[in-house]
């Protein structure tokens, strides 16, 4: 069983040309063997354009590939409710779903969401709060909750699906960062640049699937490429794309195919 993940491919914002990608894309992943196609969110600025992209995408392959995805924080932020996401909405949508791959090997699909646990105490919630009103893009999206709980609202949905995988092996796909690993600190210097980290995620979910019988975590939201980090049996792994804009350029290639090949994650499991 070959399964893939990519993630943060901004198709509107990096201006692709979608259908020429989604058939580029598709042959790639039937000539690569690929059965089990995840995209860890981020494709759009709006869910029923990601929705209907993985649809149109697993109709494209004839159902030879398997394709899903979870919301990153850009698919929420037009045309879908809180309850919407919540919410089985389409086969295609992984989110508090799970595939057993294998007979030993579960994928758990979950979008995640932050609690600004990778700032501590250096700043007051209502100094987040404000600058997320002012610049961060999730200002755009509605919930009827507080961000921490709405992120203990999907931690828990995580616990519970790791919990009913039993004795089975287990690869968590969520959108948002995991570990301090990834998370670079400026209080001193850039103290804008440094709020940043209170929306990127939380270390709960690394400690939450430590202690589990997961072996591989894959998810989004940073761009910066980090290299795959091994803890214990489980591999974390982020195959985010990321920005090829006129003001934010993250790419190592010019062209966004080689890009995405070269950011995808296969695994054999």
């Amino acid at each position: 069983m070959r399964v893939a993940f990519s993630s943060d491919n901004h198709f509107d914002l990096n201006k692709i040309e979608v259908a020429r990608a989604m058939n580029a894309q598709a042959l790639y992943l039937l000539n690569e063997g690929i059965n089990v196609y995840v995209l860890a969110g981020d494709l759009f600025n709006n869910f029923e354009k990601s929705l209907r992209f993985v649809q149109e995408m697993e109709a494209l392959v004839d159902h030879k590939v398997t394709i899903r995805f979870i919301a990153g924080n850009h698919d929420m932020g037009n045309n879908v409710t809180y309850e919407e996401l919540e919410s089985d909405i389409d086969t295609v949508y992984l989110h508090n779903k799970f595939i057993d791959l294998t007979p030993t090997v579960r994928l758990i699909g979950n979008n995640g969401w932050y609690d600004y646990g990778f700032v501590g105490d250096t700043y007051q919630d209502q100094e987040i709060q404000q600058f997320k009103k002012a610049f961060w893009y999730d200002r755009r999206i509605e919930q009827p909750m507080s961000d921490r709980e709405r992120f203990n609202i999907n931690l828990n949905q995580m616990a519970q699906q790791l919990r009913e995988a039993a004795d089975k092996k287990t690869i968590l796909v969520s959108h948002f960062v995991p570990r301090f690993d990834y998370i670079k600190r400026f209080p001193n210097h850039n103290q804008k640049l440094d709020m940043v980290n209170a929306f990127l995620g939380s270390p709960k979910v690394g400690e939450l699937v430590d202690q589990s019988y997961t072996i591989a975590t894959v998810t989004g939201h940073l761009h910066l490429h980090p290299a795959p980090v091994t803890v214990g049996n489980n591999v974390y792994y982020n195959p985010a794309v990321g920005y090829h804009t006129t003001r934010v350029n993250e790419w190592a290639h010019d062209d966004f195919l080689t890009e995405w090949q070269q950011r995808l994650v296969v695994l054999d499991v």
